[in-house]
């Protein structure tokens, strides 16, 4: 079984490989690339390979079966000029290779609409234009043997422009696969592949919806210290690292740090473009309360930061 895995491997690195595309940022749907998890976010998102909470759903569904009692998880991020995010969800493992989740996540945000007269110079406010988010998926993952797990999210997706919205059904699926060296897990993940199935307007216009695939690594050579690694390939844009680290300083506090290579993206030209893509965050365990509370905050440089809180309950 073991060589079907770097079959599997070598299929999909070829296709990570291609560092260009012509149709850079041009999908529909783009909420889809905005993931929720404290933890994660403070570890630059390179989660891939690790993906062993709650918080799995968003990145790799494989890794749920390493969730090994039910855990619910709640998260809030604050996001740029004023979006708010927020997700819930919810992991009930069945038996020891067998782990169903339920989440949804959503965002919302309402700005003024101006209008402007026949000179195109500002006219005035003419009430609020409001956009919204919202996702709704069923997970499953299931332990196969000793070095590999699999999983797939089914996804229902709603966004609405002012008084326009449009939906679509999409799927993920994952594996993580435990190498050789016991301190070494690698994490596969395609996900957002699906068909649109209401449209913006009457004329039925397809949106390209945001397919991403993903590598990633997690090293595991001590109880308190996790590293991690991802290659993260959007379709519709160029591929980047994500790079992770956290570290148990005390049974009740973990730090975390990463970074995320595509901080250019946001370069505006000031002074703080230097700090763009560097995360940060805490871990709180919480367990005489079966809680866990995790922080990260997240730099775009001159756009300002963005700020995650999640709060996980464990069902004993």
């Amino acid at each position: 079984m073991k060589k079907y895995v770097y079959i599997i491997l070598i299929i999909i690195f070829p296709l990570l490989s291609v560092a260009q595309n012509e149709n850079v940022g041009t999908s529909g749907f783009s909420f889809l690339k905005v993931n929720y998890s404290a933890r994660a976010a403070a570890m630059g998102n390179a989660y891939t390979g690790l993906s062993n909470d709650a918080d799995a759903v968003f990145f790799n569904p494989a890794g749920l079966v390493q969730v090994k009692s039910p855990q619910a998880s709640l998260t809030y991020m604050s996001y740029l000029i004023g979006i708010n995010c927020g997700s819930a969800t919810f992991v009930y493992p069945s038996n020891d290779k067998t782990t169903f989740a339920v989440f949804t996540k959503g965002l919302s945000a309402t700005e003024d609409r101006t209008i402007a007269d026949e000179m195109g110079q500002f006219d005035g406010i003419d009430g609020t234009f409001g956009i919204s988010d919202f996702i709704f998926g069923l997970s499953a993952a299931r332990y196969l043997f000793d070095m590999l797990d699999i999983g797939v999210n089914a996804k229902f997706i709603q966004e609405t422009l002012d008084d326009n919205s449009a939906s679509a059904v999409i799927f993920d699926a994952g594996l993580m696969h435990q190498s050789t060296n016991k301190y070494l897990k690698i994490g596969v993940a395609i996900k957002n592949i699906g068909k649109q199935l209401t449209y913006y307007t009457d004329n039925e216009y397809e949106e390209n919806i945001p397919t991403t695939l993903t590598v990633g690594f997690s090293y595991h050579p001590r109880e308190q210290l996790y590293a991690t690694a991802d290659i993260y390939k959007p379709l519709d844009n160029d591929i980047f690292g994500r790079f992770g680290v956290e570290y148990q300083v005390h049974s009740l506090l973990a730090l975390r740090a990463g970074y995320k290579t595509n901080a250019s993206d946001w370069a505006t030209g000031g002074n703080n473009d230097i700090y763009s893509g560097i995360s940060f965050g805490a871990g709180f365990d919480l367990s005489k309360y079966n809680l866990m509370m995790d922080y990260a905050i997240v730099s775009y440089g001159d756009l300002g930061f963005v700020n995650q809180i999640s709060v996980k309950y464990f069902f004993k």
